[in-house]
Protein backbone atom coordinates (compact mmCIF):
# COMPACT_ATOMS: atom_id res chain seq x y z
CA UNK A 1 0.00 0.00 0.00
CA UNK A 2 1.32 3.01 -1.20
CA UNK A 3 0.49 6.96 -0.31
CA UNK A 4 -2.07 8.96 -2.69
CA UNK A 5 -0.22 11.68 -4.72
CA UNK A 6 -1.98 14.09 -2.60
CA UNK A 7 -0.27 12.27 0.63
CA UNK A 8 2.84 12.53 -1.11
CA UNK A 9 2.48 16.24 -1.55
CA UNK A 10 1.23 16.99 1.63
CA UNK A 11 4.91 15.13 3.03
CA UNK A 12 6.74 17.02 0.34
CA UNK A 13 5.23 20.47 2.00
CA UNK A 14 5.90 19.44 5.57
CA UNK A 15 9.45 18.23 4.57
CA UNK A 16 10.46 21.43 2.70
CA UNK A 17 9.23 23.42 5.93
CA UNK A 18 11.33 21.15 8.07
CA UNK A 19 14.25 21.27 5.55
CA UNK A 20 13.70 25.76 6.21
CA UNK A 21 13.99 24.89 9.89
CA UNK A 22 17.48 22.72 9.08
CA UNK A 23 19.59 25.80 7.89
CA UNK A 24 19.51 26.39 11.54
CA UNK A 25 21.67 23.36 12.15
CA UNK A 26 22.86 22.24 9.49
CA UNK A 27 26.94 23.73 8.81
CA UNK A 28 27.90 20.94 5.96
CA UNK A 29 26.51 18.53 3.24
CA UNK A 30 27.11 15.65 5.82
CA UNK A 31 24.58 16.57 8.27
CA UNK A 32 22.24 17.39 5.06
CA UNK A 33 23.15 13.94 3.78
CA UNK A 34 22.40 12.44 7.61
CA UNK A 35 18.86 14.25 7.98
CA UNK A 36 17.95 13.51 4.03
CA UNK A 37 18.88 9.47 4.94
CA UNK A 38 16.88 9.40 7.95
CA UNK A 39 13.59 11.04 6.38
CA UNK A 40 14.05 8.83 3.39
CA UNK A 41 14.30 5.64 5.36
CA UNK A 42 11.53 6.73 7.94
CA UNK A 43 9.26 7.42 4.61
CA UNK A 44 10.26 4.33 3.19
CA UNK A 45 9.21 2.15 6.34
CA UNK A 46 5.80 4.17 6.97
CA UNK A 47 4.80 3.24 3.22
CA UNK A 48 1.05 3.72 3.47
CA UNK A 49 0.76 3.95 6.65
CA UNK A 50 -2.00 6.15 8.60
CA UNK A 51 -2.75 7.59 11.69
CA UNK A 52 -6.40 6.66 13.53
CA UNK A 53 -7.07 10.46 12.19
CA UNK A 54 -6.63 9.38 9.03
CA UNK A 55 -3.86 11.45 7.92
CA UNK A 56 -0.18 9.86 6.55
CA UNK A 57 1.71 8.75 9.49
CA UNK A 58 4.97 9.85 7.96
CA UNK A 59 3.54 13.46 8.97
CA UNK A 60 4.41 12.73 12.80
CA UNK A 61 7.91 11.88 12.56
CA UNK A 62 8.10 15.10 10.38
CA UNK A 63 6.60 17.38 12.98
CA UNK A 64 8.45 15.79 15.95
CA UNK A 65 12.24 16.88 14.48
CA UNK A 66 10.12 20.25 13.69
CA UNK A 67 10.07 20.27 17.25
CA UNK A 68 13.49 19.10 18.27
CA UNK A 69 14.63 22.36 16.21
CA UNK A 70 12.54 24.83 16.42
CA UNK A 71 11.12 24.47 20.07
CA UNK A 72 13.71 22.49 21.99
CA UNK A 73 16.54 23.74 19.56
CA UNK A 74 18.41 20.55 19.28
CA UNK A 75 20.94 19.57 16.86
CA UNK A 76 21.23 17.25 13.88
CA UNK A 77 21.47 13.89 15.76
CA UNK A 78 18.55 15.03 17.56
CA UNK A 79 16.35 15.49 14.16
CA UNK A 80 17.68 11.82 13.34
CA UNK A 81 16.11 10.19 16.34
CA UNK A 82 13.47 12.47 15.69
CA UNK A 83 12.35 10.90 11.88
CA UNK A 84 13.37 7.37 13.18
CA UNK A 85 11.77 6.87 16.46
CA UNK A 86 8.60 4.90 15.13
CA UNK A 87 11.20 2.82 13.03
CA UNK A 88 12.59 1.32 15.65
CA UNK A 89 9.31 1.58 17.58
CA UNK A 90 6.93 0.32 15.00
CA UNK A 91 8.15 -1.22 12.09
CA UNK A 92 10.05 -4.57 11.23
Amino acid sequence: MNYTAEDEKIIKEHWDDLLLSCTKICRNDEDWNFIKRAFFLAKEAHKGVRRRSGEPYMLHPIAVAKIVIDEIGLGVKSVVAALLHDVVEDTE
